[in-house]
This record gives C-alpha cells, structure tokens and sequence, in this order.
C-alpha cells in the first residue's frame, strides 16, 4: 500500500476512537490489565463489545494510542513490509499534535519524545504476519491490546510469545451489566421489597430470553442474534475454505440447540451425515475458536494411569514411540463425551425456533457462561 492510502486509514481511525460516543463500563478489572508489560489478547465473538473495552483502557492510559481497526476492507492490500509505514505515521502524527506544547524547541525527535505507546488494534486476525509485527513492537517497548473474534494461537505462536501475553476472553454481557445498560442497578438483598424482586425476576427472564449482546440490549432487535449466528460461520466457512458449508452448519444448530447436552463425535457423525469423524473433531475445533461455542470434557475418576500408558512407557521414551504416544494420547483425548455451550443463550430461539425448549439446559448454559465470566 502507497503511504498516504495508509496515513488516510489511520487518520480516519484516530478520529474514530478519539471522537466515539460514550461507552458502557464492562464489570472488567481493565486497570489490572496494565500491570507488566505483556501484550493483552482479548478474543470473543463478534458484537460482544470488544472495541468500547480498548476504549475504556485507553481512557486510563497517558502517552501515545494507536488505533487501527483491520475489519476495514480498506487493510486487505496490508502488507508486511506496510506495518512499518504505520508505526512511522502514528509517530508523526503524534507529534505534530504535541509540537507546541512539547517539541517547540527541539531541532531532533526520536521515538523516545512520544513517551509511553500504546497500540489498540482490533480485529487483527483479519490481518497475515500480524506476529512478526507484534513481536516486534513490544521487543521495542510498546504496550500492546489486541482484539480477534477468533483465537489464533497455534502452537508456534503459543511458543514464541511464551509468558509475554495474557489472554482474555470477552463475553457477552452479564445479567449486571444489562442491568447496567438498561439504566437500572442490582438492588441490595435488604432493599428487595417484593414488588422489586418481581422487577427483578421479569428482567432476568427478558435477558435469559435475549442474551447479552449489546447492541440487542439496546434495540430489542432480536434478530440480531439469528443474523449474528450466520455471520460467525460464514466467517468460518471463508477462512477455512470449508467445502461442506450446510454439513458444518447443520452441525452447529444441533449443538446450539441441544446446549449443555453431552455429545459424543460418533453421535455428531450419525446426526450430521458427515462421514469423517476426523471433519468433525474440525468443525468442532473451528467453531470453538470462533466463540461460538464451547466444550468441556467430562471429568475423569480415574486417578491412575490406563494399563496400556502403563505397558507402553518404555516405548514411548523412543523417538517413535514418542510420536505413537501422543498420537495415542490425542486419540483418547478426543473419544471422551463431551458437554457444549452455546455463546450466548439468545441462539437457542433465533438458530432453531421450533425445538423443543429445555429451561434446565439454558439455565445450565448460563451459569456455565458466568463461571467463564468468573475465570472459573
């Protein structure tokens, strides 16, 4: 990309995240966040509110901020020799900005002038050699948030930013913070008259119903929710040049639809007509890095090892053995039944209105997404 194409872009994110209305505070120790020097990962799905929480870092942090947000068609031609071009403009910009108050005197800046930097960049997993250009700014000093609706960690990235980045996986909103955003506040237990309480539980049950997306928070458009569902898997399907599209989504309702229930991938084989378990451990795999869903396995008893680990100890210390092992380990991993959870419990109703609802398994679902909340 020719420089000023991407001065333009960053001039017109700048005002963006300078000029953007107020926000709603998220219930997150975002403070915390800014203890150390690692970079913050904060993955989620889409429309959970992953913008306004870098603006409501960036509002506690002094120095120079960076905004740049790669969900702009504008980024597709980015390169990685043009993540440079970026860190110059940002530099200048800043700057010129402060040339009266700070830089009137000076004859020669370096980057030293603009103090502590900090950059905000959303959706970067719309961008290829992001790593290169993140491991590279904070070997230089800057401070670092980052936002993806995916979570792009493989096992060489996991290994080269080993103890320089915190994850933080970001939700859609808590019963609190709809509360919040509805203008109302969490009474206290001795101020609960019983009218409150009735207050109280038909809110609850609007948001059990709607979820905690913000933008349907505000709207009651809830719709959104059947058109936010159909937007992570067409991101999905694109990014992983999926041939199958109606397999991995009628996979996907199922287990939206079935939320909080135990699954096995033969059953998922069975329900979806996709031949290849190995397909479907995938598509599982892609929908859990999307924050569609999520999946925890069912907690083992067995305090000792299995009998065939025991025997096949020895064989394993071998190079062979070694890669037989783990494949071995894998293969087991991956047969024990597994329970899933929807991302938001709004996805019930607007993915398949008709099935028959379960208030057990939603009410399950929601505490499981308030544990996640929790850290737990």
């Amino acid at each position: 990309m020719q420089r000023l194409e991407i001065l333009t872009l960053v001039l017109d994110h700048q005002n963006f995240f300078q000029n953007s209305p107020d926000i709603i505070q998220r219930n997150i120790p975002v403070s915390q966040w800014l203890d150390g020097h690692e970079i913050n990962f904060i993955y989620g799905p889409p429309h959970t509110g992953k913008t306004s929480l870098l603006k409501q870092a960036a509002d506690i942090v002094q120095g120079m901020k960076v905004y740049i947000d790669f969900e702009d068609s504008r980024f597709n031609e980015l390169k990685p020799e043009d993540f440079s071009k970026i860190k110059e403009i940002a530099i200048e910009g800043y700057r010129t900005g402060h040339e009266d108050k700070e830089l009137e005197n000076e004859e020669k800046h370096d980057e030293k002038n603009t103090g502590s930097v900090y950059y905000f960049l959303d959706n970067i997993q719309n961008v290829s050699g992001w790593e290169d250009w993140i491991d590279s700014l904070q070997r230089e000093g800057a401070h670092i948030f980052i936002t993806s609706s995916t979570l792009p960690m493989n096992q060489e990235t996991s290994s080269r930013f080993a103890n320089r980045i915190k994850i933080h996986r970001l939700l859609p909103f808590s019963f609190k913070e709809y509360l919040t955003l509805k203008g109302l506040r969490v009474p206290r237990p001795n101020f609960l008259t019983p009218s409150r309480c009735d207050d109280m539980l038909c809110l609850f049950l609007r948001y059990f119903e709607n979820g905690g997306f913000p933008e349907i928070i505000k709207t009651e458009d809830y719709r959104l929710s059947r058109k936010y569902f159909e937007e992570i898997l067409q991101e999905i399907i694109a990014r992983y040049n999926i041939r199958d599209p109606q397999g991995i989504k009628k996979l996907a309702v199922f287990l939206i639809s079935n939320m909080a229930s135990e699954y096995s991938v033969d059953t998922l084989r069975k329900m979806s007509g996709i031949d290849s378990e190995d397909t479907i451990r995938d598509y599982l795999d892609y929908l859990e890095g999307a924050s569609l869903i999520s999946r925890t396995r069912m907690f083992n008893y067995t305090s000792e090892k299995p009998e065939n680990e025991k025997e096949n100890e020895k064989e394993n210390r071998t190079e062979e053995g070694i890669e037989k092992g783990i494949e071995n380990k894998k293969a087991n991993k991956e047969d024990i039944p597994c329970k899933v959870y929807a991302a938001d419990t709004s996805f019930f109703k607007s993915v398949f209105p008709n099935y028959p609802d379960s208030l057990g398994l939603r009410f399950e679902n929601l505490v499981f997404l308030e544990l996640l909340r929790q850290g737990k």
